[in-house]
């Protein structure tokens, strides 16, 4: 259902401590804590004694003691402490995945295949270089983690859902040029001479039309990166210049976490700017989310397969849908 050989973003960096966080990641329950040298590790949350889960127990250092029994593992998952028994058989461990901490996020690998770092989506990175603002957040979503990508890969829902942020009718009037190329999708606007989106107003200052640049890069199996930049219409002022980072891990079937970042290139300094354009940001997203875990609602009922109906910019969100079809079948 989920590729497994593949990075998932599993929590924002600040969220991982000195304590047992849960949470469950392609339907998998796991656990995530940081050792006392600061490296996360991931793991599942079953004893592999009696099935009890590890997240009712305990760190004991860098390792984990079971709440039921007291049956202790390392952060590789080998069994270091049975009470009362003094052999340990090897192949009593519990199970552990890849666990690495970048851009401000933590990142595992679910499956049996050697993790690539060469894969991981590098606008990410755009969280920790100098010169940009970073920002982050979290949404919960009830619903598929594919609907958040077919949202993101077909923006023209800007002009509707999204009027009183950074929609305009710029985004739904003018095509867009849809690439595949390096096991990557890219789906660029260019809108020229456009009225500026309220949020733009607000925290770039605009006041006369703009051009405006769009390009939504996808790396599956649930990644999204969009640049963005603007500036008044005929010149070079970028004065907005910002990227979307959204990680859309599948948390089930039907449900996501949406891990976001807006890192951007200007007022770098201006701490009111942030708050505003973090509030602006979590009441865009508070839009999508209406539309899609009502759209998820349907879809338990009627598949998306018995649609009839197709636009242009239908072409980004199918391919996005056949790439991940490719690596579930490769598994």
């Amino acid at each position: 259902m989920f590729p497994k050989n593949a990075w998932y973003v599993a929590a924002a960096a600040h969220e991982l401590g000195r304590a047992i966080l849960k949470r469950t990641i392609a339907e998998e329950q796991l656990i995530l804590y940081r050792t006392e040298a600061g490296n996360p590790v991931a793991m599942l949350d079953i004893c592999p004694h009696r099935h009890a889960p590890l997240s009712l127990g305990r760190l004991v250092g860098d390792n984990i003691e079971c709440g039921y029994h007291g049956i202790t593992f390392d952060c590789s998952g080998k069994c270091i402490r049975i009470p009362g028994e003094s052999k340990i058989l090897e192949r009593f461990a519990a199970t552990t995945f890849p666990a690495i901490e970048r851009w401000g996020f933590i990142w595992i690998w679910l499956g049996e295949k050697k993790p690539d770092d060469a894969v991981l989506p590098q606008p990410f990175k755009w969280q920790t270089e100098p010169g940009w603002c970073p920002m982050d957040g979290y949404v919960h979503v009830n619903g598929n983690y594919q609907l958040l990508v077919d949202n993101l890969l077909d923006l023209s829902h800007e002009a509707f859902a999204h009027r009183n942020t950074i929609g305009n009718d710029a985004v739904a009037d003018t095509p867009a040029v849809t690439t595949v190329k390096d096991g990557t999708i890219e789906v660029f606007r260019f809108m020229k001479n456009c009225s500026p989106p309220k949020l733009f107003v607000k925290v770039a200052g605009f006041d006369s039309n703009i051009d405006r640049y769009q390009k939504i890069t996808y790396y599956p199996p649930c990644f999204v990166a969009i640049e963005v930049w603007a500036a008044p219409t005929g010149t070079e002022d970028k004065r907005l210049k910002w990227w979307v980072l959204n990680a859309l891990t599948p948390e089930t079937a039907r449900s996501t976490h949406y891990f976001w970042g807006v890192p951007r290139g200007f007022k770098q300094d201006d701490r009111a700017l942030t708050e505003a354009l973090k509030a602006g940001v979590y009441r865009t997203f508070d839009e999508d989310k209406a539309i899609i875990e009502q759209q998820q609602v349907i879809l338990d009922r009627v598949p998306l397969e018995k649609r009839s109906v197709f636009t242009p910019a239908d072409q980004a969100p199918t391919r996005a849908r056949q790439m991940v079809a490719e690596m579930l079948a490769q598994r």
